[in-house]
């Protein structure tokens, strides 16, 4: 399974095979600099997410996931933004991001 996810301030979408559903975070991950500037909340959130979304259970092979971040793009990622990316994906489980 093979999950993308779009992230935007406070919200991401998530879509697998023409289906996708909008989460909405409770406690906010987005801060006035950065798109994801408090890591664990945004870990969390995207772990709920995806078990929501039913790409993670205990009998489920763990999804690959692909994030596309939306905004505060000025002038690229930096590779901190990058890994913070790829490492919030780890964290839920997923494999090979």
């Amino acid at each position: 399974m093979e999950i993308k996810v779009d992230v935007y301030s406070n919200k991401m979408v998530l879509s697998f095979e023409g289906r996708s559903m909008t989460f909405y975070a409770k406690e906010p991950f987005t801060t006035t600099r950065l798109l994801i500037g408090k890591f664990f909340v945004a870990e969390s959130f995207l772990k709920n997410a995806l078990k929501e979304f039913g790409a993670i259970s205990f009998f489920k092979r763990a999804p690959k996931i692909t994030i596309q971040p939306h905004e505060f793009l000025e002038g690229g990622l930096s590779d901190i933004e990058d890994r913070v990316l790829r490492e919030i994906a780890l964290g839920t489980g997923a494999r090979g991001c």
